[in-house]
């Protein structure tokens, strides 16, 4: 594959990715952009490609393996992800550092299992010099945090999962 992602068509591209399109690539992005998945794994006609967002980049690997034995870890992630189809997600409104607390040393507005009302303060999102805060926008409690404290954020990216009361 080139640097634009698309299969070079002088045959010269190995047979075991010859099962995985870069259409189906892109409809896997698409898929864990819409359902804030961090991380996909699908095997099909004997190859395997596993896509991992890395600060809200996705980056792909395709291993030729035989499609027969399930990994266990799927089956424990598969289970973690059904308990958070009902949550819905707070994303960044612009790019910038997400901050869990509003100083080094203070504790973070929000854990994980903590009960939010509509307007709380969940984080701080820093763009341009300016502390943006980011409010809860239903009462609900916090599922998980998904962003990394100190971390660049891209905008329209999951910074917290949080299940409706």
């Amino acid at each position: 594959m080139g640097r634009t992602g698309k299969r070079d068509s002088s045959g010269s591209s190995s047979g075991a990715t010859d099962a995985i399109r870069v259409s189906d690539v892109a409809a896997l992005i698409r898929l864990m952009d819409e359902n804030h998945l961090v991380e996909i794994e699908v095997e099909s006609a004997g190859s395997k490609i596993r896509l991992v967002k890395d600060r809200g980049y996705a980056r792909t690997e395709t291993v030729a393996t035989p499609a027969e034995a399930p990994a266990p870890a799927a089956a424990a992630a598969t289970a973690t992800d059904r308990a958070l189809d009902h949550c819905k997600a707070i994303i960044s409104p612009m790019v910038g550092t997400f901050y869990r607390a509003p100083s080094p040393d203070a504790p973070p507005f929000v854990e994980t299992g903590s009960v939010v009302e509509k307007g709380d303060t969940l984080c701080i999102v820093e763009a341009m010099k300016m502390m943006n805060e980011i409010e809860a926008e239903f009462r609900g409690r916090v599922a998980r945090v998904v962003a990394e404290n100190g971390q660049t954020v891209e905008y329209g990216e999951s910074l917290f999962l949080i299940e409706p009361l």
